[in-house]
């Protein structure tokens, strides 16, 4: 099988190291350019308090939140590390939303091939509904979703 383009997120990149490391060796190995996806949560950290506070508690998988501008700055910190690993054509890409509608929208519309994510650190939530996600980018994009084991 062969990859034009790979998305892969990157919401913490020192939790996710294995993920860009795993998404680059791909982009190399096939020639393929490289989207790297960082999603952002618009409303401050204290308004999302305030909401939890008053919708009670809830269970859910942890997934890293990020503000906008800390999502352009992984972004920018990512694509400088692919570059310097030998990816040829490689872009960021910040979404507002989550990740897995981030990733989900990245890769049907770039018609990606391939979406790396991992399974744990800040891609967690990502990675524990592996089925999930990947049903639904399948049936919307027909590409692979390579989740990369993280020690």
């Amino acid at each position: 099988m062969s990859y034009s383009t790979i998305v892969a997120g990157v919401a913490d990149l020192d939790a996710d190291t294995t993920v860009l490391e795993r998404a680059c060796a791909e982009a190399v190995a096939h020639d393929a350019t490289l989207l790297l996806v960082a999603g952002f949560d618009p409303v401050s950290a204290r308004d999302r308090a305030r909401t939890a506070t008053e919708a009670g508690p809830e269970l859910r998988f942890h997934e890293t939140t990020l503000s906008e501008t800390e999502a352009y700055d992984v972004v920018e910190r990512a694509r400088e590390r692919a570059a310097a690993a030998g990816v040829a054509v490689v872009q960021g890409v910040v979404v507002e939303g989550r990740a897995v509608p981030a990733l989900t929208l990245v890769a049907l519309e770039s018609q990606a091939d391939l979406i790396v994510v991992g399974s744990q650190g800040s891609t967690t939530f990502t990675g524990r509904l592996f089925g999930a996600a990947s049903i639904q980018v399948l049936r919307k994009s027909h590409c692979d979703v390579l989740v990369v084991q993280q020690a």
